[in-house]
């Protein structure tokens, strides 16, 4: 009932807003508009221009577009002080109400199977559900990943209280060998406490061992622990997983390398593979990205076709993904069996600022044509004119020889899970009507029923 009386509480608000302001909400929207373009394309100018006294008039023209929205808000909410105080507590109340009504009355989970944390029906990956309970858990736990997040949350004493047996890696080390010793040794589990890049090399033994794979997540991003659902911000719960239940996601392969986020080639592999990417992201994408967007930089050569047969001689960036990404960049199935290759062309500033007005004008989805490509499939190949090529896999740089063949190896791995997420219902997207009518059987009564 809390998050209906914060929905009726944001209504009211709204049309507080609308009779109380006598037009001038309507006003107010339009400037914030103009003012919101102001500051997109200016940043944006200031991004790609290469003259330094271009970059920062767009940058203080951008400064003063965005004081005008926030001057322009506070003054209307001043005089509109009572709609804008339901607003923001309707909202409020709402975005938290929500989640825990839907997850209270549909936390036990179908029988025989897992409900996703992830966005759509069993959407985290196929299984029977059943805790698998490995006796002789084994450990990677990279130190280094995530500015030391590791040992500043006490995870390797964490995961040998729990049974795991844990080394700790050095540099030098290689993951996949250490992974093959630990099985050889009787590990009948193997798992990562690191970032995305370290997951797929222990995962590919896991997968080629036939035992379960523990995803810890302590690097930075973790985007494969995020789309499984664990809490990104709290390794030492995903440690749980060694007494938890069983997921089947899949995997996917380029050559002989196996990968369980995506693969990129073009000018992010170029990022990535620059040695200043590791101490400094933001600092790295602001010296090498540029030059891509003003033009500065050759479209990589390949040889692509996409699923009509349509062909694609350059890229200014590849990227192959094991299952499809949405726009919010979450994977809202984990075992869809399939391939997404996204192929961006738009070379240029103004290009790329045209594609994305296009694909806001579009309702978010990005238009086909000259400077982009996007389709499914279960299998890829690129042919280039060069012997090897630039590549991040999984955010990791690396060399691969062409032609590249891409494959999905569906359900391939079997994924540990903490013992709370087999009761964890769909994440429920609160602009959705499918969200109001939810509550609206909660209200009823006949929530708990679906």
């Amino acid at each position: 009932m809390a998050a209906l009386a914060g929905l009726a509480l944001l209504a009211a608000g709204l049309l507080q807003v609308i009779v109380g302001s006598r037009g001038q909400v309507f006003w107010q929207l339009v400037g914030t508009a103009l003012s919101v373009a102001v500051v997109a394309a200016t940043a944006w100018w200031a991004f790609t221009t290469r003259r330094v006294w271009k970059r920062w008039l767009n940058i203080v023209i951008a400064a003063l577009a965005a004081a005008n929205i926030v001057l322009g808000f506070l003054e209307f909410g001043l005089r509109q002080a009572t709609g804008a105080l339901a607003i923001v507590t309707g909202a409020l109340l709402y975005a938290t109400a929500t989640p825990r009504a839907l997850w209270t009355t549909q936390r036990t989970p179908i029988p025989g199977r897992l409900r996703s944390p992830t966005g759509g029906p069993d959407s985290g990956g196929s299984g029977s559900g059943a805790p698998t309970s490995p006796t002789s858990p084994w450990l990677l736990v990279n130190p280094r990943s995530g500015d030391g997040k590791a040992g500043r949350v006490g995870l390797v004493e964490a995961a040998r209280g729990l049974g795991f047996s844990v080394h700790v890696l050095e540099a030098g080390d290689d993951p996949g060998a250490l992974a093959r010793a630990a099985v050889a040794g009787g590990a009948d589990a193997v798992g990562v406490a690191g970032g995305d890049g370290s997951m797929g090399l222990v995962a590919a033994v896991a997968v080629e061992a036939g035992v379960p794979f523990v995803c810890v997540p302590s690097g930075t991003r973790n985007h494969f622990a995020g789309d499984l659902g664990l809490d990104r911000g709290d390794p030492l719960a995903a440690l749980a997983a060694v007494a938890g239940p069983e997921r089947r996601v899949d995997v996917a392969m380029v050559g002989d390398r196996m990968f369980v986020n995506n693969v990129s080639l073009g000018a992010y592999a170029d990022l990535v593979a620059d040695p200043r990417y590791r101490a400094g992201k933001l600092a790295t994408a602001h010296a090498v990205l540029p030059a891509s967007l003003r033009g500065e930089r050759e479209l990589l050569r390949v040889d692509l076709r996409d699923a009509d047969g349509r062909e694609h001689p350059d890229v200014l960036v590849l990227l192959v993904a094991c299952n499809p990404y949405a726009l919010n960049g979450v994977r809202e199935r984990m075992d869809g069996g399939l391939l997404q290759v996204s192929a961006l062309r738009a070379r240029t500033g103004a290009a790329l600022a045209g594609l994305a007005t296009r694909a806001l004008a579009r309702g978010g989805r990005v238009p086909a044509g000259t400077g982009w490509a996007q389709w499914t499939t279960t299998v890829l190949r690129v042919e280039a004119p060069l012997p090897r090529l630039a590549a991040g896999i999984d955010g990791e740089a690396a060399t691969l020889a062409a032609p590249l063949e891409f494959r999905v190896l569906p359900g391939a791995l079997r994924v540990l899970v903490p013992p709370a997420l087999a009761s964890r219902t769909l994440r429920p997207r609160l602009h959705r009507w499918s969200t109001l009518r939810g509550l609206l059987r909660v209200a009823a009564g006949s929530g708990g029923d679906r």
